[in-house]
């Protein structure tokens, strides 16, 4: 019975040997396993940092490309803007000098109207004094004459009736 408890015991002994050389290789391959999933975590990790970063930089050059697409359209914009007030300014200033030549030349044509007219009003009043004056010339003519008839007559009269 010794013997076979010693058997039991070596037996007992080698199995706690066995399940520590088991545990110690389960704890080695638990830290290789672990080793290994660190290794493909941060490979994982810095394949992501490397695509956000590939991301970001063609995002970054899309938002300049379109930030300076804007900016010059803007410029464009503006450009054609300020062209056409040029423009519009130009053609306002060119509308200005011929509405003020124009106002110039009716206002030259009505002033010589103007003193055409008066000229004609004037001659038109000597005109109208001088028939006037004519009129009481004859007038006056006329009346004597009449007082020179009535005179003639009336001498007749009596020449006729003696």
């Amino acid at each position: 019975m010794k013997l076979s408890d010693d058997r039991y015991v070596k037996d007992l002994k080698k199995q706690a040997e066995d399940v520590d050389l088991m545990i110690e290789r389960m704890e080695d391959q638990v830290k290789f396993l672990m080793g290994s999933y660190r290794d493909e975590l941060d490979q994982i990790e810095n394949s992501f940092e490397h695509e956000r970063k590939i991301l970001l930089t063609g995002n970054r050059k899309k938002w300049e490309q379109y930030t300076k697409e804007r900016r010059d359209k803007e410029l464009e914009n503006v450009t054609q803007r300020m062209k056409r007030v040029e423009e519009y300014e130009v053609l306002l200033q060119q509308l200005r000098t011929e509405d003020t030549e124009e106002y110039n030349m009716i206002k030259i044509k009505l002033d010589t109207d103007v003193q055409i007219l008066e000229q004609q009003l004037q001659q038109m009043k000597a005109t109208y004094q001088l028939n006037q004056e004519k009129l009481e010339y004859n007038f006056q003519v006329l009346k004597k004459r009449d007082e020179e008839n009535t005179i003639t007559k009336s001498q007749q009269k009596r020449k006729i009736t003696r």
